[in-house]
């Protein structure tokens, strides 16, 4: 891939906003006249910030800035780092461990963080992102009002999280094989989420993230209102072109719709 269509940040050096490692995709021929829509990818478990960059060609060369994200936790194997994770709020259900600190119900880190004390792993998260985004459009010619959340396993309990907890920030949601965070309320803001679109897809095959898992997701949201699409595939928890093909159809028909 020539360097014309894909800029990336160093490996390993966060920016001086985001205290998140950054990649950035930049499509084929950009144009920096036109408000291109903006994919957050959040990569899964074990990924970097490359990972869901990578799949861009995939997706598209043209139509989308990709601004790949790195989560703050190093996994470590045999010594060495082997790929990051978003923390433990964001890990399969069936893998949760407890998240907030020992002894700390969720009432009190409420008030902790109103009172400006140090912020958790999941309000690190947040402003890592929020600050990427900002920067990325300091960067490029990106369109306010077309800010996709692409998460892709545990990428996407990360871009539910966010998605659900500030649908005001932005235009739709993409779950690749991931699911709903345990200990959040998905439907915490019910109103203000019925503008939010979100789009599931799923391999029929996983074995790692049941597909059972994705659809009870799908209904829980639907059943409050929510404008939810849901595609399964025949494949397992990898992502393949069919995949990535509608997904791009998807978002141009989010564009085009608004």
């Amino acid at each position: 891939m020539s360097s014309e269509r894909r800029i990336t940040l160093p490996f390993g050096v966060p920016t001086d906003t985001s205290p998140l490692v950054e990649a950035m995709f930049v499509p084929q021929r950009y144009e920096p006249n036109y408000p291109y829509p903006l994919l957050i990818l959040l990569h899964a478990h074990g990924g970097d910030e490359q990972q869901m960059v990578r799949s861009m060609p995939a997706l598209s060369w043209r139509n989308y800035v990709g601004l790949g994200l790195r989560g703050p936790d190093p996994i470590i194997k045999r010594g060495r780092i082997d790929g990051y994770g978003w923390g433990p709020a964001f890990v399969r259900p069936d893998r949760r461990v407890e998240q907030l600190g020992a002894g700390e119900t969720e009432l009190e880190a409420f008030r902790r963080r109103l009172k400006g004390g140090t912020p958790d792993a999941v309000e690190l998260v947040e402003d890592g992102v929020f600050a990427a985004v900002l920067q990325a459009r300091r960067t490029l010619h990106v369109h306010s009002e077309r800010l996709f959340l692409v998460g892709y396993g545990e990428g996407a309990a990360v871009a539910y999280r966010l998605g659900l907890t500030y649908p005001e920030r932005f235009a739709g949601v993409v779950a690749l094989n991931g699911w709903i965070p345990a200990g959040f309320r998905p439907l915490g803001r019910i109103k203000a989420c019925r503008e939010l679109r979100i789009l599931v897809v799923h391999g029929e095959w996983n074995t790692r993230t049941s597909i059972d898992l994705a659809r009870r997701a799908v209904g829980t949201l639907r059943a409050a209102g929510l404008r939810v699409a849901f595609h399964a595939y025949p494949c397992a928890g990898r992502l393949t072109t069919p995949m990535l093909a509608d997904v791009d159809n998807w978002l141009i028909h989010q564009c085009t719709e608004q």
